[in-house]
């Protein structure tokens, strides 16, 4: 007797997903092919590591070097994405993102705020304003967004990134109600730190603004996480799967947290 398969969620459909060259990104590429999708990377740096990792798992991949702050790059590049799959696009991640910077709001530099802003906000309404009309076409689709622990909460030093995450809430909840009645559903996580390189280089940045070591902030956060640890990639992946497949099938609008119980509302 054959031992029973794991079903594949996502068999047959067409992910795009921003962000998608390295980090959080790629592993958000790989999680979707493992159950199934095609997966089409819009990013500024090469994806050339993540196709060669997605083709060893026998999926459809392709990609497009996009910066989601230029308008002309995303209409560009959500281009390139329907007319990889034939514009059946199924879901998308936008997972592009930038950490900001550290300081007061009383020294913020304007340059600094804009592009925070430009990266998180403005790249996310660009990229999905351009492929809903490919989802509406099918009535049909998924949209997950990344926000964070801090589009709840406030952070000393980071005003920038935590404006825009709440931003992301924000923006997520309104296009869950535009888009309802064509049958398209529009989620997002609220990650809190995420083991890997690039939560090492935001400890570095409070820790230069602070005063204090790396290794300080990062024993102060996983203190004050109950599970007194960071969340892996794998973890806040599976969560994003989870709100792009008709496992959540009666969530729209939601910000789901993954802090190892940092933050519980």
């Amino acid at each position: 007797m054959n031992p029973p398969t794991t079903p594949r969620r996502f068999q047959h459909k067409n992910l795009v997903v921003t962000g998608a060259a390295a980090g959080l990104g790629r592993v958000i590429a790989t999680t979707f092919a493992r159950e199934g999708a095609n997966v089409f990377i819009l990013d500024r740096d090469s994806a050339d590591a993540s196709l060669a990792e997605l083709a060893s798992l026998g999926v459809r991949a392709g990609a497009a070097r996009c910066d989601v702050t230029r308008e002309t790059d995303v209409i560009a590049g959500v281009k390139a994405a329907a007319e990889w799959c034939g514009g059946a696009i199924d879901v998308l991640v936008n997972n592009a993102g930038f950490n900001g910077v550290c300081q007061l709001v009383k020294d913020m530099r304007l340059e600094d705020w804009n592009r925070t802003f430009a990266i998180n906000i403005t790249g996310t309404m660009l990229v999905t304003r351009e492929v809903i009309p490919y989802l509406e076409k099918r009535r049909a689709g998924r949209i997950c967004n990344l926000s964070s622990n801090v589009g709840r909460r406030g952070l000393p030093f980071r005003g920038d990134y935590v404006c825009t995450k709440w931003a992301m809430l924000g923006l997520t909840q309104t296009l869950a109600l535009e888009l309802a009645p064509l049958g398209i559903r529009v989620n997002a996580v609220c990650p809190g730190p995420i083991e890997g390189d690039r939560i090492e280089q935001v400890m570095e940045m409070h820790a230069a603004a602070e005063g204090r070591s790396p290794a300080a902030v990062r024993t102060a956060w996983e203190e004050a996480a109950p599970l007194k640890r960071f969340a892996t990639p794998e973890e806040v992946t599976s969560l994003i799967a989870f709100l792009c497949s008709d496992d959540s099938s009666c969530m729209t609008g939601q910000g789901l947290n993954a802090t190892c119980g940092f933050i519980m509302t």
